[in-house]
């Protein structure tokens, strides 16, 4: 039997993810973002949806979406909570075999919402994140493709651009390495680094920065899985970074594919 088609949609910063389920097959599709309009929204439900007369469901998040219409075409508009979105579009990505888990949300910033005792809540976050590797990497070395900043960041060597603890101390800190950054972008001179250094150290700051915020966080509500959703942990960097330092904290962290369409897929 036909099912009705359902549509989720993420009005992101700077992407737009949708999900459409059509008998229960998923198709993923990405739009530079335009805000959440009833025109922008006409735009996506035309390119993704061939039968609309056939569209059962209609949800949305992010962005300024309670802002739209409460109906498109008579079908329902489903305002959907972007914290609850991100949590249960995780678990559907992960299938999570804990009761009680974190999930990072690293996109323009970054978010960590947190599933425990059956409850779903916000727990804190950082507003570093791919917005800032792009803005920062547009200021610096002229760049703001993802694509080549994470190239020239695997090239990169973050001990021109910061200091480390062997730097400014004689060992390290607890079970902190001496490699690790004591000052990010604390050299005063720079003029021997290349792009390549200048972008690792940036990606450098802001994977740091998430990490210990994630880490605080899920210390605080003894949480010990963390499920990593987004399109910034596509920087190989940031990946290095929150797999070393999740392992040093005793914490286990999980990447999946897909995983940049969690919200979008939490809305439906």
């Amino acid at each position: 039997m036909t099912q009705p088609i359902k549509i989720g949609i993420d009005f992101g910063i700077t992407n737009t993810d949708v999900v459409i389920s059509d008998n229960s097959v998923l198709t993923f599709k990405t739009f530079p973002s335009k805000g959440a309009s009833i025109v922008f929204l006409e735009e996506i439900l035309n390119s993704s949806v061939k039968e609309i007369n056939r569209l059962g469901k209609i949800g949305v998040t992010g962005g300024k979406h309670m802002e739209l219409p409460k109906t498109f075409n008579n079908i329902v508009i489903e305002n959907k909570n972007e914290i609850d979105s991100i949590v249960n579009g995780a678990a559907k990505l992960f299938n999570p075999s804990e009761k009680n888990f974190m999930v990072m949300s690293l996109g323009s910033g970054s978010a960590c919402a947190i599933s425990k005792d059956g409850e779903i809540f916000h727990a804190g976050g950082t507003g570093l994140g791919g917005g800032t590797i792009k803005g920062l990497s547009k200021l610096i070395i002229d760049e703001e493709s993802p694509e080549i900043i994470n190239s020239l960041s695997i090239n990169g060597n973050k001990e021109k651009v910061d200091l480390l603890l062997k730097d400014v101390i004689s060992g390290p800190i607890g079970n902190l390495p001496e490699s690790a950054s004591a000052v990010n972008f604390g050299k005063s001179d720079y003029s021997e680094c290349t792009k390549e250094d200048l972008a690792a150290g940036i990606i450098n700051m802001v994977g740091q920065t998430i990490l210990k915020t994630a880490i605080t966080h899920a210390l605080f509500h003894r949480i010990k899985k963390i499920y990593v959703i987004g399109r910034t942990q596509k920087f190989d960097l940031i990946r290095e970074i929150l797999v070393d330092g999740f392992n040093l904290a005793n914490l286990e962290v999980c990447f999946g594919e897909k995983s940049e369409y969690a919200i979008c897929l939490g809305t439906i």
